[in-house]
């Protein structure tokens, strides 16, 4: 009876088992292939301007990265450090947005479609930065305080780093 019971189980087991293997096949298996890349894309990624930017959003990041390691703790322990590599990641994001307007002002007038065709993301990516700048707005104000409330940095500067991470998808 127990060796039975055994060989069911195991039959059962092993049902389950194949089952589970087919339902939960990786979905990037399913997915279809992505057409080429638009040689527009392919040249705006070849850019100065794109590469300083990037180069820029680096800085951004390490140092955004920096002040929130510095505010994982129970207090800011060299403020002044906190305040520097604030000041730091304010002149990066300020340096992304003079070289974004720049490039836009060069680019001349779009004809109607490409316009269109951008519209969606140019409203993602400006909304992305009103998001953005709200936060970097809310640390300043946080580091400028006499005692910065350290959970209330920590909460900016993650905001911050998500999104600044998010970017670079």
């Amino acid at each position: 009876m127990k060796n039975q019971k055994l060989v069911i189980l195991t039959v059962m087991m092993f049902a389950i088992a194949t089952a589970t293997t087919v339902f939960a096949q990786d979905k990037k298996m399913d997915m279809k292939p992505m057409p080429a890349m638009d040689m527009g894309m392919e040249k705006m990624h070849k850019s100065p301007h794109h590469k300083m930017m990037m180069a820029y959003h680096h800085n951004a990041t390490g140092f955004t990265q920096a002040l929130w390691d510095m505010s994982s703790g129970e207090a800011i322990e060299d403020l002044t450090l906190a305040r520097s590599a604030f000041g730091e990641l304010k002149r990066s994001l300020d340096r992304m947005e003079e070289i974004h307007q720049t490039h836009m002002a060069g680019m001349g007038k779009m004809d109607t479609a490409m316009m269109e065709k951008m519209k969606p993301m140019m409203d993602k990516m400006k909304a992305d930065r009103a998001i953005l700048k709200a936060h970097v707005m809310m640390l300043d104000k946080s580091l400028t305080a006499t005692t910065p409330d350290v959970r209330e940095v920590e909460i900016h500067t993650a905001v911050i780093l998500m999104r600044l991470k998010k970017m670079e998808m």
